[in-house]
């Protein structure tokens, strides 16, 4: 009877042991979930923040774009032709005048010419830009560095000087793309008045424009030489704060013989500075020489 109580006693014991060994197992699971990890981002100061709209960002071009049509540039002209080019002629005494040749651009040969003089203690350089209006408005241009300035260099002789100026205006007369009869002269200053006394003693001189004239400058007198240029057409051009100037221009009007235009400015300065503080004068002296190289 002892015995068959233990047995039955072992017998539970062992079935408790096996419930509570089966319990642990099933608790256990057989494979681990994939877990999603959480990233978290340093915070950006909201100054340093920039929102950009979808809509704003634009894609970088790719390199086999092709634009919708292709404007073809128009031909350069030769640098040459735009900045003139570099000449030397020999005066009387031997001295070699330096000056810039422009030739007229898409105008047929024969054309009008110009001789450019500067101010005193200036040079051709100080005409290169209206230069190269008169040529694109057909005009052939010769602008000298008259004796003692510029390139040319000796001393200054306003006697040789005139001499010089008519030698450049032989050399201009013989180019073939110049019409010989159909040059004027055209100065600044000084060089106003060397166009006058030279436009005296040269007849082809159809006419001259004379900006900021004097009566005496360094010796060089225009009363005289306005009498004496007789009845061809002069154009005066002068600014009212440019008293000595001014004045003369007036005087000059009233001694010329023939047809005088005398064109008067404010504040417009001295030479050839007053192509820059007006921009209508240059249109003014080309008007002027179309009326009267024509």
């Amino acid at each position: 009877m002892i015995w068959r109580s233990k047995l039955i006693l072992c017998c539970l014991i062992c079935s408790l042991l096996a419930a509570c060994q089966s319990t642990t197992i099933s608790e256990t699971p057989t494979s681990l979930p994939t877990l999603t990890p959480t990233v978290r981002l340093s915070p950006t100061p909201e100054s340093t923040m920039i929102l950009v709209p979808a809509s704003s960002v634009t894609s970088p071009p790719t390199e086999d774009v092709v634009p919708e049509f292709t404007v073809s540039p128009e031909p350069e002209l030769a640098e040459s032709i735009i900045n003139g080019v570099r000449e030397e002629i020999e005066a009387s005494d031997g001295l070699n005048l330096v000056g810039t040749y422009y030739a007229p651009i898409d105008m047929p040969p024969p054309c009008p010419g110009v001789i450019l003089l500067h101010m005193l203690g200036g040079d051709r350089s100080s005409w290169d830009d209206y230069a190269r209006q008169l040529t694109s408005a057909g005009y052939a241009v010769f602008a000298l560095d008259m004796r003692g300035h510029g390139e040319t260099g000796g001393a200054v002789d306003w006697d040789l000087a005139e001499n010089d100026i008519h030698q450049v205006w032989n050399n201009l007369s013989t180019k073939l793309d110049i019409d010989p009869d159909r040059i004027a002269l055209v100065g600044a200053s000084i060089g106003a008045n060397m166009a006058l006394v030279a436009g005296v003693n040269e007849a082809g001189v159809r006419t001259v424009v004379l900006l900021s004239p004097g009566l005496d400058y360094a010796g060089v007198t225009t009363e005289a030489a306005m009498v004496a240029y007789g009845d061809r057409p002069v154009l005066i051009v002068s600014s009212q704060e440019d008293t000595y100037s001014a004045n003369s221009s007036r005087n000059l009007e009233e001694v010329a013989i023939g047809e005088v235009r005398l064109v008067m400015y404010q504040d417009a300065g001295h030479g050839t500075h007053m192509l820059a503080g007006e921009t209508g004068l240059g249109e003014l002296i080309i008007d002027w020489l179309d009326t009267y190289l024509e």
